[in-house]
């Protein structure tokens, strides 16, 4: 496909990269010659120099011919006004990064009268991921596919776990859940299990449910600790903002501590049901005088990575159970990624560039690409991939157990319409439906390449 991106920062740049990896024309506009320059060089795209909503500069990129416009500039103003030029130059179809609480609310709008593709708020989509922690506090780390209908979710194994020491294939039997282990990293080896491997403790374990059962299945594997009643916030951010809005309306207990006296006032008047301080959160004394050791959580969530991963370190040290900490360095995320006991790591950036992908991928799958979703998990050593099960698709009507899969290849979970399976033996793949697969150590773009 035709791609233009507007902006060539972090964002920006992260999604040259990948798209055109993928293989799409990718065309870049930006301000600064010499990112310019050095875009065109490290990934071979077209770059052209100027400003993102000038009309001149969009006829010259050939916006008319694009297939998706993507606008991630640091201005909220001008990603919506260039997604609106381009849409009436010709573009098929256009994406802008809106990060402004107040723009937020008028999403629906910008679609439907607008004509925005997609508009994606890093910080709103960055709470919901941490709010889906606070509510599943054992999780490392949990992915959605088919529409929320089906999670994928990462728990290390610890020493006292009834998962410990069991074969894959008792594990149905023995606990009666609906689950299926799908991907394992053991020190530094990632594995498609099959039904004879035996989970050890220390292991990074990936297990695919659907969204209603994920509750009971915690409980079974005895991950359900304590419901989180209180949680700690530091950093008056966007993320901070709808964080606080979504848990306090959970009826979760919330203090919010912001250094900036201007921000903090304006975040006390905006948020009912929230206690909001002035004053340093990376102050051991203040955190102690309001009690850190009390909290069932603290989300660190300053402008800051650093203080972001100490502060975090600090309140697990004071008995705090569940810690979240945004970090927005890739490489700091890569290092840290399991490293941190009970702390899950977010990164707003990736998950802005991730949500487009998925919307990329998305609109490949209408033009005739299968793929509609691919995350990479376990530190990037393996993908999980949703595709749509075209009429062409050989699995069609065939049992699992018939199938001839390639090595390191496993389904981990297929939803038809409102009803999720866990693949067994007899199950069958049917045209129209979502199948997720894991693949380690190798690429797939069609569903039909799994088989051998």
């Amino acid at each position: 496909m035709n791609i233009i991106i507007v902006g060539g920062g972090k964002v920006g740049r992260s999604l040259i990269e990948l798209l055109s990896v993928e293989g799409h024309n990718v065309t870049v506009i930006e301000t600064d010659k010499k990112l310019v320059e050095t875009l065109v060089n490290d990934y071979d795209v077209i770059g052209f120099c100027g400003n993102g909503g000038s009309f001149t500069v969009m006829e010259e990129a050939g916006v008319k011919e694009s297939d998706i416009f993507i606008s991630v500039t640091g201005s909220d103003e001008l990603n919506i006004m260039s997604c609106l030029v381009a849409g009436k130059l010709g573009a098929k179809r256009t994406v802008a990064r809106v990060r402004n609480p107040e723009y937020s609310l008028q999403v629906p709008f910008m679609r439907s009268k607008l004509g925005l593709s997609l508009v994606i708020n890093p910080e709103l989509e960055a709470a919901n991921e941490i709010a889906r922690f606070i509510e599943f506090p054992a999780a490392m780390n949990i992915e959605t596919f088919a529409k929320g209908r089906i999670e994928l979710a990462e728990i290390t194994v610890e020493k006292d776990s009834v998962l410990c020491g069991m074969k894959l294939m008792e594990l149905r039997k023995k606990l009666n859940v609906q689950m299926l282990v799908c991907a394992v990293q053991r020190e530094e080896e990632v594995i498609i299990p099959s039904g004879g491997f035996v989970i050890k403790e220390g292991d990074r374990v990936h297990f695919s449910a659907s969204h209603k059962s994920l509750p009971k299945i915690f409980k079974t594997l005895g991950l359900t600790k304590k419901k989180i009643k209180s949680v700690l916030i530091v950093g008056g951010s966007r993320t901070a903002f709808y964080l606080a809005k979504r848990l306090s309306f959970a009826g979760i207990d919330i203090k919010l501590i912001e250094q900036n006296a201007e921000k903090a006032a304006r975040l006390d008047e905006e948020l009912d049901n929230v206690t909001v301080i002035c004053g340093d959160g990376t102050d051991h004394e203040l955190l102690s005088a309001e009690r850190i050791f009390d909290f069932d959580a603290c989300v660190a969530l300053t402008q800051i990575d650093e203080e972001n991963l100490i502060l975090s370190m600090y309140a697990a040290s004071k008995g705090v159970e569940k810690t979240v900490c945004k970090i927005n360095r890739a490489a700091l995320v890569k290092m840290l990624s399991g490293q941190i006991n009970n702390t899950n790591i977010v990164a707003p950036r990736q998950i802005t560039t991730r949500t487009i992908l998925r919307y990329v991928r998305a609109v490949s799958n209408v033009d005739g690409n299968e793929m509609r979703t691919l995350y990479q998990i376990l530190d990037g050593k393996a993908e999980a991939m949703e595709f749509i099960a075209t009429e062409n698709c050989k699995l069609n009507g065939k049992a699992l157990k018939n199938l001839s899969l390639k090595p390191n290849i496993i389904i981990a979970c297929i939803s038809r319409g409102n009803t999720v399976l866990i693949p067994e033996g007899n199950t069958e793949v049917a045209k129209g439906d979502s199948v997720i697969v894991i693949t380690a150590g190798q690429r797939i773009s069609d569903l039909n390449e799994i088989l051998l």
